[in-house]
């Protein structure tokens, strides 16, 4: 169990211009491919991706949730000094949407990032 006790969910404020906490836990999301309704694509999310994030028992990231809009799409549950905080979807999805990503840091809290997607 998390550490954390604040609900805040944090994000970038300004995504090209971010701190280095920002770029240690802002969940990026990347696309590969053109996606296209009811067909699978990949996309990756990843931690870490401008500043790398520790993943040792006393610092890491404990997941990496996936959403259209409100909706769960998947999660990968990570575990400290075994994994790297990356982790590849591969996602069906119906609608044009926001995909967001959710990460959260045993000591720093939640963390998102979303991206249009069109379909």
């Amino acid at each position: 169990m998390s550490s954390h006790k604040s609900t805040t969910i944090q994000e970038a404020q300004d995504i090209s211009n971010m701190s280095d906490a920002e770029k240690k836990h802002v969940p990026m999301i990347h696309i590969d491919g053109t996606p296209r309704a009811g067909d699978p694509f990949e996309v990756t999310v990843w931690v870490g991706e401008q500043l790398s994030h520790p993943s040792e028992p006393g610092h890491h990231i404990e997941f990496i949730d996936l959403y259209l809009d409100d909706m769960f799409i998947a999660r990968c549950d990570l575990t400290p000094g075994h994994t790297y905080p990356k982790a590849c979807f591969s996602v069906m999805i119906d609608r044009s949407g926001s995909l967001r990503a959710y990460e959260r840091c045993n000591l720093h809290g939640d963390w998102t990032y979303s991206l249009e997607v069109s379909v």
